[in-house]
């Protein structure tokens, strides 16, 4: 794979490097990760998701948000420039026409994938919801996606959960246990097989073209 960065100018002045990795032949999928507010992608959810895209011949673009180097927590007034920061540097790597399009997002990551679908067009996107936060349900409602949440899961409600498992849209996957985290908290061997069993649904969700 060869190693490349998106770079992009943050709202704040520095430049944000977006890693790219491509297929040394070119490939016609790319698998977009949108971390967590706390949670990068080189965490195990976003690693391994990494991993099984690079394996299954897709180039893989891993976003990182600008507030990141700021020594700050995520404050609800940065949604918009890491929307619009995000949104520039994956246009800049679908100039590379590719056929197939993923989106892979954690948490914050959910509401920053799913605005970025709606600009582009939610048919346009193949999404996988890891842990939904409640601004995502919108966009989540009106994609084609999987969506992945534990059953305890204090972000979201089980009244959303409930609503959204009755959506002909969503392929809702529950995980028995697991907190916001995907993690059983008192339980490393349970937590272990539950990426396993992610990894593997990530295997499936990529390769259904």
């Amino acid at each position: 794979m060869k190693k490349s960065f998106v770079k992009v100018k943050s709202s704040w002045g520095h430049d944000i490097n977006n890693t790219l990795l491509s297929q040394p032949i070119k490939s016609d999928s790319i698998v977009i990760l949108f971390p967590g507010g706390t949670y990068s992608c080189d965490k195990p959810l976003l690693h391994y998701a990494k991993k099984v895209s690079s394996l299954l011949g897709c180039d893989v673009l891993s976003l990182e948000y600008g507030y990141y180097k700021l020594d700050k927590s995520f404050n609800p007034e940065f949604i918009n420039s890491i929307i619009e920061e995000s949104l520039v540097a994956i246009k800049l790597v679908l100039s590379n026409n590719y056929n197939n399009i993923y989106f892979i997002s954690k948490s914050l990551g959910t509401e920053i994938a799913g605005e970025i679908s709606k600009k582009l067009g939610y048919n346009k996107i193949k999404n996988l919801f890891l842990t939904p936060i409640p601004n995502s349900i919108t966009h989540i409602e009106n994609s084609k996606c999987i969506v992945v949440v534990g059953t305890n899961d204090q972000v979201i409600s089980k009244e959303v959960v409930f609503k959204l498992g009755t959506n002909p849209l969503v392929d809702l996957k529950i995980i028995e246990g697991a907190v916001h985290s995907l993690e059983i908290e008192d339980d490393y061997i349970k937590s272990l097989d539950i990426l396993k069993e992610i990894t593997g649904l990530y295997t499936s969700f990529i390769s259904n073209k």
